[in-house]
């Protein structure tokens, strides 16, 4: 596994949006193979719980999943919000490495956070707003 894509972090909200009291109770993590090979991923999900500064914060892994995709299938993991994964006012950071890249020659993600289908606009993120990370 050589590939390694983040979505850089984010904030989870207290709620959707401004107008409900819904709060965030979801992260989904959408993984499609468009090619005509199976493609092997390791997701991770890395989350800092609240701290203002002058404090700081370590980060902890809430996912470290392995997903193999035959060609042309989907797959979605799912967080579900809670005290051991993460809650409104905690940052998330979301990792992809190995067969993953910009020319969809590699598994393409997507992540949605949001309540009972309503999205977070906060939360959405497209293959293309991912980041490459060099580690070098």
């Amino acid at each position: 596994m050589a590939n390694k894509i983040t979505s850089g972090p984010f904030f989870v909200p207290l709620f959707i949006d401004g107008t409900s009291n819904l709060p965030v109770d979801r992260l989904l993590i959408g993984l499609k193979n468009p090619t005509n090979r199976t493609k092997t991923v390791r997701v991770t999900v890395e989350r800092a719980e609240d701290f203002l500064f002058p404090a700081t914060s370590l980060e902890s892994t809430i996912l470290n999943q392995l997903v193999s995709l035959p060609s042309e299938n989907w797959t979605v993991l799912r967080i579900i919000a809670g005290p051991t994964t993460f809650q409104g006012d905690n940052m998330l950071r979301v990792n992809v490495e190995g067969d993953t890249d910009e020319e969809s020659d590699g598994i393409e993600v997507a992540l949605f956070g949001g309540n009972d289908g309503r999205p977070t606009v906060s939360m959405v993120f497209k293959h293309e707003d991912f980041i490459e990370v060099d580690e070098d």
